[in-house]
């Protein structure tokens, strides 16, 4: 017997069956373990290319001056914020308060502007006839403009005078404004009385408003120009350093040519030759002297901002009609101080800025791993910050686990060790088979249906004002679906580890008098626990690692969450690790700092993976041996 299992049969190249057999799944082995490697060492190295390259933009980025002129940039969009919310909230109470007032006077200047395009030459001709003080000639031009008046007014619509339907439910004002353009003179120019009348009003009813709004308007006018400027300034500067790098290979470019040339040809060639400069290094000192001597009109500037900005604010009605007026000039006072304290800060950087100034590597290392802003394909300067990406990971990832680990946990312990045969045949196979439907289907599912339900159930007036949904792609909406992707892998593995809790374990427990919920809860779950932390880890690696689902829904707005609203972060539009990956990668040439930027992302993504996988090995061989 023992002879039988010792023959090998046949060699072929030296190996029996077996040896050809273990040698097969060996070299797979092997070949995945060095696809493996090529992988990660691909990885590590196009990532950390990064670094040198980002370091070198950092330098020109301050020689150039433009780090400057981007503290002048970053004051300039924090204060548009301020006009923005300004007009919004005027517009708004402006509607509110005198809607038909405004209705009146936009609908006059619309049809007046009919009337003239139409009736220029009937109203030059009036004119000229007056001039004359032809009688006939005058009763003829006021005949043909009258009309022209009529045929005008019987042929306009409504809709396309009054295009924002401010007069919609007012046909008697309709009615008032055709009657005052079938009397116009076009001569006199004179203003129906009832439209000076809107007009007034409305002009007296929002003056308050109206002035504190161009207060803030005007506030930034300096600063703005100040902007234009250096920005042109700073832009030329990093162009021309940029160019020079090239002189070199192309004055021995054009060298090269010139040897082939004779004549006059090479006379000009040698000439263009002769006229590129190469230096050692390139004059920034001398090109950013105007952006050196503009301190002081940068600080002036930023005075007479903050003066009329603070002024503008505190002038602003605290009484007004219209709600979203009301909630906006609300946030532009709450926002007012932060703004100032950055502001402050900014002018502070920016008086200290010197070109000159040493830029160390560990400044582009903090940058990438600490910054809050990525911003790609920038006319001004591309920004790589790791840390927007990070916590919209981390918070979609959290949500969907504060969904996900009770359900399933939940689930898996019922189906186990409380359900009947006939449920657990009805529920497991219902949980399992969400695994088989596409991420893009549940993306789908995400964008048309429970983001628009979600987002209509947030407005119920028992839901906080910090959890209403504005936007229905959000973290939120992405939490719940990845939840869903999550609940199979976590229920599965949670079941497999309750299923090998031996069974004399229960037996005892039962023995002893505790009731079923008892032995589960203190006997099963506890002795299955490094099991269920197990899966509860790899549902993380499942939700983490997650593309297709994110990059739909939610929302891809790569910015820090606001946290002064606190759970209202939960709503908010964020963008993930992964997601960026997905979307701009396709749109990089390779080699360049974006797209080693985007291998740098995908690297800290596998680290953050791989740590969570050494984290449960080593919890779940600790509790193993406890």
């Amino acid at each position: 017997m023992v002879k039988h299992f010792q023959r090998r049969g046949r060699k072929f190249f030296g190996l029996d069956k077996q040896g050809w057999i273990k040698g097969f799944f060996g070299s797979n082995a092997g070949i995945s373990i060095v696809v493996l490697f090529l992988i990660c060492f691909f990885l590590v190295v196009e990532a950390f290319r990064f670094f040198p390259a980002h370091h070198e933009g950092l330098k020109v980025y301050r020689k150039s001056g433009q780090e400057f002129v981007g503290h002048i940039m970053e004051q300039v969009d924090g204060y548009q914020e301020f006009v923005s919310f300004t007009n919004q909230a005027y517009f708004s109470e402006y509607d509110e308060r005198f809607g038909k007032e405004r209705g009146i006077k936009d609908s006059w200047e619309a049809l007046l502007g009919e009337i003239e395009d139409g009736g220029e030459d009937l109203a030059e001709a009036l004119e000229d006839a007056r001039d004359e003080e032809d009688e006939a000639a005058i009763a003829e031009a006021e005949s043909d403009y009258h009309a022209f008046l009529v045929d005008l007014t019987s042929e306009v619509e409504q809709e396309s005078i009054d295009s924002f339907g401010r007069l919609k439910n007012q046909p008697e004002v309709w009615a008032a404004l055709l009657e005052a353009a079938l009397t116009y003179d076009p001569v006199e120019e004179e203003i129906p009385a009832f439209v000076a009348e809107a007009v007034r009003l409305q002009s007296e009813g929002m003056r308050s408003f109206a002035q504190a709004k161009d207060d803030i308007a005007s506030a930034g006018t300096g600063l703005k120009d100040l902007r234009s400027k250096l920005t042109t300034i700073t832009s030329q500067i990093a162009k021309d350093a940029e160019n020079e790098k090239s002189n070199e290979a192309r004055k021995f470019a054009i060298l090269e040519g010139a040897e082939k040339l004779e004549g006059k040809e090479k006379e000009e060639a040698l000439a263009e030759a002769q006229l590129i400069i190469i230096r050692d290094e390139f004059p920034y000192g001398e090109r950013v002297k105007p952006l050196s001597d503009s301190k002081e009109n940068h600080q002036e500037a930023v005075k007479t901002l903050r003066e009329k900005l603070t002024r503008g604010i505190a002038n602003l009605p605290g009484d007004l009609s219209s709600a979203k007026a009301s909630e906006l000039v609300e946030e532009i006072k709450k926002g007012r101080d932060r703004y100032l304290k950055n502001l402050d800060r900014s002018l502070r950087q920016a008086s200290e800025w010197e070109s000159d100034e040493r830029v160390d590597f560990g400044e582009s290392i903090a940058k990438f791993f600490f910054g809050n802003k990525w911003i790609t394909n920038s006319s001004w300067t591309d920004v790589y910050g790791l840390l927007p990406l990070l916590t919209g990971s981390v918070l979609i990832s959290c949500i969907a686990l504060f969904f996900a680990v009770p359900i399933s946990i939940g689930a898996a312990i019922y189906v186990n060790r409380l359900a009947t045969q006939r449920e657990q045949t009805l529920i497991k196979p219902s949980i399992e088979m969400i695994q088989a439907i596409p991420s893009i289907v549940l993306g789908f599912f995400g964008i048309m249906i429970l983001g628009e339900h979600l987002q209509q159930w947030s407005q119920a007036s028992w839901v906080p004002e910090f959890l209403q949904i504005k936007d229905r792609l959000n973290a939120f909406n992405a939490g719940l679906l990845l939840a869903l992707m999550a609940v199979p892998t976590i229920f599965t593995l949670c079941e497999d580890a309750l299923n090998n809790v031996p069974k004399s374990y229960s037996e005892a427990s039962l023995a002893l008098g505790a009731s079923k919920l008892q032995t589960v809860v203190r006997v099963i779950v506890p002795t299955a626990i490094s099991g269920i932390l197990a899966a509860v880890l790899l549902g993380l690696g499942r939700v983490i690692g997650e593309t297709m689902v994110v990059l739909l829904v939610a929302g891809n707005r790569i910015s820090m969450p606001d946290w002064g609203t606190g759970l209202g972060i939960m709503v908010q539009p964020t963008h993930t690790m992964t997601g960026i990956i997905a979307q701009e990668m396709p749109e990089v040439g390779p080699g360049t700092l974006h797209y080693r930027a985007l291998f740098l992302v995908g690297l800290v993504l596998f680290s953050i993976s791989l740590s969570i996988n050494i984290a449960a090995q080593k919890i779940i061989k600790r509790l193993g041996h406890a």
